[in-house]
């Protein structure tokens, strides 16, 4: 309850303005007050209003100040207790007032922290800030323990209104009290709260940073569950900061305090959350062996003691981890079980999922009957789902929004009412005051004669006090021969009851012999129990015998059960190994057949371009068609060309013929003059084309001819697929060991199912084109190949709509 101002004195009857209250009177309010106090500690809320209120009644009619300030904070603090928020609001606000004007600063303090207290429990904390303010400002010693918890309610109010800095600002001056006052639960309590506010402004390093303050607090205090649950927290960061080696550190280090403190089952979901945490981080990193192992770890503490829909996400794990492995067998075996468990759930999301990965696999094995199944069956769950989730979603915010912005408005308009209610009441409070004066100064004169009368009374009242004291003596010495005889009877009673004790000792005693008789007798039983239990000992040992000379027979049989299915895998491996040898020879065959019809197939279309040249050389006077077909010819001749020599050097480069000649490269000019031959092309689109090349960039040892055929391609692509009027920015930067060229587009972008395919041969990308220029599907391909030729890297950064970034790393050094 905090403290409760009862602070009336015999010395206020002095005063002229309050002669008419009696000391009956000042007493019957105080015992109101206390009573009501006693009430609202035994949370009875409406027993202490209604003896508030009394209190209140009298003292508003007596016009007593100390007695409606008290009361009006005892209904005040009952109401809230209620949710009474309105009338609670009222009473606190008539109670400051009238502290307020009698200067008392702790009271004033005290109620400005409670009706912050109100507003901040009623939901709208911005009204309860200025009152934090005010009682803060009246603070004057900052060790106390009311100095903590206004620090803590400013921090609370400015973290519900969005205003984290400052939340921080109040968390950290609390921390640092609670630390000099060495108090490690609260300490506890007060970094969970500074971790909180930092990850949810996404400030994961200072999150961390006191997560890990966190976990020393929670050893120090023993207290296992919470070291558990944070070292899970500080994985999770470590995680998403990327450094998975501390974040499996602290995840199997988690895991190790759950497990130890684990009893029936009671810990199982925060250690099947420890292993699925640790089973992707071994996923990350690639070792799916170990990955495989603690969702199989998880699955088996679910299946245990979970629901269906937590053991479906787990078959869900494995499933797709074994996808990844194009281990379909398994991938599709735990998806199937994962859907008959869901099936009978009310979880469609998953069930939605689980169906699509089983189309996935069922594609993957070729089995295209069973995937369209699957297909069909996930399009109709996730159809239905959306709509409805969709229409649920549209209904809830806006219920939410009604309801919010209709309570907040509805709040504040009563606390609007009650500020001008207490106003009005303010006001005529000083108008009747006014009147008051007037008739007490009336009054005084005959307050004076009165004054007179009252001393002849006071001296008649010291004589019957004489008399009063006289009678009091007589009675003390009756109540002294009284006490006397109670005394004597009190001995006599003490008599009789010793002599009961010693009649209840003798009958222990006989109970005693007895209970011993008993136990001898017991004795005798058990002896004859254990020589029972040797016989069947006996007779135990000999079956033990028994079944292990049946096992060891059941085992040498199963032994060549084994030999035999160890041939059989045997014959199999070299058949495998056979059909591998043909595809290879077959795959060399294909090659040949290809470069053969390509070589054919130039001759001819050389002989066709050398004609083209002498009908333009010496044809005259051709008409404006003729020039067109010319033109066409020549540019269709152009393409076959390119298309059999990027045949052929796709040909060259699987059959591993390609003759690498090593020397130096100034790759700075080599760029430039690549560019600009583009320069042209790209004028006619009104495509920009931007350097931005390093200082000092080092000479790269490697083949000339390829490294310029693998620029030419990705600028050549770069110009192909950008729209008119945009911007190509090409990048040249030396990094440690290797040189990197950049070509940044402002194109279509490449969508995520075309990145997988990027750089296959004869590959069409649902990317085109921008003007109509040509395709052929294998200039990719092309890059791919000679930039392994010569030891370096090549890949693609993009996002669909947003344009793409090619990107090659070649080596500094001779290395091919």
């Amino acid at each position: 309850m905090g403290f409760l101002l009862i602070c009336f004195s015999l010395t206020i009857a002095h005063s002229p303005l309050m002669a008419q209250v009696g000391l009956q009177d000042s007493l019957e309010i105080a015992k109101l007050i206390s009573q009501s106090h006693d009430q609202l500690i035994k949370h009875k809320y409406s027993e202490a209003v209604t003896l508030a209120q009394q209190g209140l009644d009298k003292s508003i009619k007596l016009n007593l100040k100390w007695g409606e300030i008290n009361c009006h904070l005892l209904i005040g603090q009952a109401q809230k207790s209620l949710s009474m928020y309105p009338s609670s609001l009222n009473h606190y606000l008539q109670a400051l007032s009238s502290i307020q004007k009698q200067n008392d600063q702790q009271t004033l303090t005290w109620t400005n922290i409670k009706i912050g207290e109100l507003f901040q429990e009623w939901g709208v904390p911005e009204k309860a800030l200025p009152y934090y303010v005010a009682a803060f400002n009246h603070q004057t010693t900052k060790s106390s323990e009311q100095y903590a918890t206004l620090i803590e309610h400013m921090a609370e109010v400015n973290l519900s209104l969005n205003q984290k800095d400052k939340s921080l600002e109040f968390y950290f001056q609390l921390l640092e009290l609670v630390r000099k006052r060495n108090d490690l639960t609260q300490t506890k309590r007060i970094l969970d709260k500074i971790a909180f506010i930092y990850s949810h402004s996404n400030d994961v390093a200072n999150s961390l940073k006191y997560n890990l303050q966190l976990l020393e607090i929670n050893k120090q205090l023993k207290d296992a569950l919470s070291t558990a649950s944070t070292l899970n927290v500080i994985g999770n960061q470590y995680k998403e900061l990327k450094n998975l080696d501390k974040a499996l550190e602290y995840y199997q280090a988690a895991l190790a305090m759950n497990n130890q403190v684990s009893k029936e089952g009671d810990n199982d979901n925060r250690i099947v959350t420890n292993l699925i945490n640790i089973g992707t981080i071994y996923q990350s990193r690639g070792d799916n062996r170990n990955a495989i192992k603690s969702f199989n770890e998880a699955l088996a503490v679910k299946e245990n003691k979970g629901t269906p829909v937590e053991i479906a996400v787990m078959h869900n794990y494995l499933a797709t981890l074994y996808l990844t492995q194009q281990n379909f067998s398994d991938a599709e075996g735990h998806t199937k079980v994962a859907i008959s468990l869901l099936s009978g759930t009310d979880n469609k999301r998953i069930l939605v999922s689980s169906y699509k990965r089983l189309s996935d696999i069922y594609a993957k094995q070729g089995s295209f009957e069973k995937s369209l199944e699957s297909y069909q069956a996930y399009s109709m769950l996730k159809d239905s789902l959306l709509y409805r989730e969709q229409l649920n979603q549209e209904k809830e915010k806006l219920k939410e929004y009604v309801i919010e912005t209709t309570e907040k408005e509805a709040k504040l308009s009563l606390i609007d009412q009650e500020m001008q209610t207490l106003a009005l009441r303010n006001e005529k409070e000083i108008a009747g005051r006014e009147k008051q004066e007037i008739a007490l100064r009336l009054k005084e004169k005959e307050l004076q004669n009165v004054s007179l009368q009252n001393q002849q009374l006071e001296q008649s009242r010291a004589v019957q006090n004489l008399q009063l004291q006289q009678g009091q003596i007589e009675k003390e010495r009756q109540q002294q021969e009284i006490l006397l005889l109670e005394q004597k009877r009190d001995l006599q009673s003490a008599e009789i009851k010793t002599k009961e004790l010693q009649e209840k000792e003798r009958q222990k005693e006989i109970d005693f012999k007895n209970t011993t008789l008993a136990l001898q007798q017991a004795k005798l039983e058990r002896i004859g129990i254990r020589q029972q239990l040797l016989l069947y000992t006996t007779i135990l040992f000999l079956l033990i015998i028994l079944l292990t000379l049946i096992g060891y027979r059941i085992k040498q049989r199963d032994n060549k059960k084994l030999q035999t299915q160890f041939d059989e895998i045997n014959r199999q491996k070299d058949q495998i190994e056979s059909i591998n040898k043909n595809l290879v020879e077959l795959n060399e065959e294909k090659n040949d057949l290809i470069g053969i019809v390509a070589h054919d197939l130039k001759s001819p279309l050389n002989q066709i371009s050398g004609m083209l040249e002498i009908i333009k050389l010496t044809a005259k006077d051709q008409t404006t068609e003729e020039k067109e077909y010319l033109t066409t010819i020549e540019k269709s001749t152009n393409r076959l060309k390119k298309m059999i020599t990027k045949i052929l050097d796709v040909s060259a480069i699987e059959s591993q013929t390609l003759n690498i000649s090593i020397e130096q490269i100034n790759l700075v000019p080599l760029l430039e003059e690549i560019a600009d031959r583009f320069l042209a092309q790209a004028a006619k689109k009104e495509i920009v084309i931007i350097k931005q090349f390093e200082n000092k960039i080092p000479s790269l040892y490697s083949d000339k001819g390829y490294v310029t055929e693998v620029l030419e391609n990705l600028v050549s692509n770069a110009v192909k697929y950008s729209p008119r009027g945009k911007q190509i920015v090409i990048k040249l930067s030396a990094k440690v060991e290797s040189v990197r060229v950049e070509f940044i587009d402002q194109g279509q972008g490449i969508s995520q199912a075309d990145l997988k395919n990027l750089f296959g041969k004869y590959r069409k990308l649902s990317a085109r084109p921008t003007d109509g220029e040509d395709s052929t599907g294998l200039g990719l391909s092309i890059v791919k190949k000679y930039v392994q030729a010569l030891n370096g890297k090549v890949w693609c950064e993009s996002e669909e709509g947003k344009g793409s970034n090619f990107i090659v790393e070649l080596p500094l050094v001779e290395t091919v």
